[in-house]
């Protein structure tokens, strides 16, 4: 009884002190909306504007803040649901930091990208994504987990064939 109390704590303990945080300058995908404004406003880098609320969604539980650090981010998207960071959007200004500068402290950071299209090439760190986009953007977000907790229904099954001569006989 005691060696299995001992290697679920261990299991859990080790777990918890190897899972990654993930997100941008210490505001990690999973935080609350409070410890992003607390965070934010202790930082010096960060500016938080007043009209810091976006309002691009009727949906009470889905909510949006805009943060930048200027002169480099001129925008950052953090998006929460029910009071949970899902996703941030960073939005570099080219003239200070490029797409290819991006990629490369990625690679460095986590490593090889999972996926490369001419637009974008991404990274799967547990349940983030992280995609770094021309010109100049990065992305984070926790896809499955938001569809799950926002109720959205999941992608069709069809494979991209199938949509792809589904979509050519309708013309």
């Amino acid at each position: 009884m005691k060696s299995i109390l001992f290697i679920t704590i261990f299991t859990f303990v080790s777990s918890a002190l190897f899972a990654q945080e993930v997100g941008f300058m210490g505001l990690n995908i999973g935080m609350s909306r409070e410890e992003v404004l607390n965070f934010a406003d202790d930082n010096d880098l960060i500016k938080v504007p007043k009209n810091r609320d976006v309002e691009f969604f009727p949906v009470e539980d889905r909510k949006i803040l805009s943060f930048s650090v200027l002169p480099e981010i001129p925008d950052m998207y953090l998006q929460f649901y029910d009071d949970k960071l899902y996703a941030i959007t960073v939005i570099f200004n080219e003239k200070y930091i490029d797409y290819y500068a991006l990629i490369g402290v990625l690679e460095n950071k986590y490593g090889p990208y999972a996926e490369l299209v001419p637009e974008w090439r991404k990274w799967q760190i547990e349940e983030i994504e992280i995609r770094v986009e021309k010109p100049a953007v990065v992305k984070y977000i926790a896809l499955d987990e938001f569809i799950e907790a926002a109720g959205f229904e999941s992608q069709s099954t069809t494979s991209g064939k199938e949509r792809k001569e589904m979509i050519l006989e309708g013309l």
